[in-house]
C-alpha cells in the first residue's frame, strides 16, 4: 500500500466513534507538545504554543470537520489560515508576542518561535487525522479479535518512511501482545504505519512467523520517541470505560 492508498483507506473508516472521542476531549494550553504527556493527549486537545481559548477552539473546530465532514487538507488550510491570521496566531514572532503568553522562567521571551504556517497546519491535520482514524480502527479490530487475532505492523511504501520503523515492518504479533502498548501506530510524527489484522487462515497461507513482543522491546524503546511510546486508542477506550 502506498501513501495515497493509505490516506484513502483512512477516510473510508466510519467516523462516529472518532467524532465522539474528539468531542469528549477537554482543552489544554501547552507551550511544547511534550508538556501534555502521552495518554493525556487522549483526554485533552492541545496545540503547541496556543495559549488562548479562542485560537485553540478555532483549530479544534476545523479538526472536528476532518471526521464529521471528511474535509481535505486543502479545505482545512483554506478555512483555518485566515482565522488564525485574524486572531494573531501566524508566522514567526518573539515568544513574548505569542497571544496569551505568560512569563515563565522556562521560556526565553526574546526567542523567535513559529506559530501558524502551512507546514504547521499540515502537521496538525495529518497527526490528528492519523491518530483519530487509527483509534477508530483499533476499536473495530478489538471487537474482531476472535476471528482476526494476528496483527501485522505495516509500513507504507513512501520516500519518507523511517528506517527506525523497519524492524517492526511485516512482523506479526498476537493482538494482546504487550508490544502494542509501545509500537501501535502512529509511532512518530507524521507516521504512516498501520496495523493489519489477519485471520488464522490468512496467517497460515502467507506462511508468516509469529513474533514475540519481548524480543522487540529494547529496539522499540530505542527507535520510537518516548512521547510516542503508547497506544492512544487503547488509552481512550480505557478512559471511556472509567478504568483510569
Amino acid at each position: 500500500m502506498d501513501e495515497k492508498e493509505y490516506i484513502s483507506y483512512l477516510f473510508n473508516l466510519a467516523p462516529e466513534e472518532i467524532v465522539r472521542w474528539y468531542e469528549s476531549k477537554g482543552n489544554t494550553f501547552s507551550w511544547n507538545w511534550k508538556d501534555v504527556w502521552q495518554s493525556a493527549h487522549t483526554r485533552s486537545f492541545t496545540v503547541a504554543k496556543v495559549m488562548k481559548l479562542d485560537i485553540l477552539q478555532s483549530i479544534r473546530d476545523e479538526v472536528n470537520k476532518i471526521f464529521k465532514d471528511g474535509i481535505t487538507y486543502q479545505q482545512f488550510e483554506r478555512d483555518l489560515e485566515p482565522i488564525l491570521k485574524r486572531l494573531g496566531w501566524w508566522g514567526k514572532v518573539k515568544a513574548k508576542d505569542v497571544p496569551g503568553y505568560v512569563p515563565s522562567p522556562d521560556i526565553d521571551p526574546e526567542k523567535i518561535v513559529q506559530l501558524g504556517s502551512p507546514r504547521r497546519l499540515k502537521t496538525i491535520y495529518m497527526v490528528n487525522s492519523i491518530i483519530g482514524y487509527n483509534a477508530g480502527q483499533y476499536n473495530s479490530d478489538i471487537e474482531n479479535t476472535k476471528s482476526r487475532p494476528y496483527w501485522m505492523y505495516v509500513q507504507i511504501d513512501r520516500e519518507t518512511k523511517r528506517k527506525t520503523h523497519e524492524p517492526f515492518a511485516g512482523k506479526v504479533f498476537m493482538w494482546n501482545d504487550p508490544i502494542w502498548k509501545i509500537i501501535y501506530p502512529p509511532s512518530d510524527w507524521m507516521c504512516g504505519c498501520y496495523v493489519k489484522p489477519l485471520t488464522e487462515l490468512e496467517f497460515k497461507n502467507r506462511k508468516l512467523k509469529l513474533s514475540k513482543g519481548e524480543d522487540f522491546i529494547a529496539k522499540a524503546k530505542k527507535n520510537i520517541p518516548e512521547e510516542w511510546q503508547y497506544n492512544p486508542a487503547e488509552e481512550y477506550t480505557t478512559w471511556q470505560l472509567g478504568l483510569k
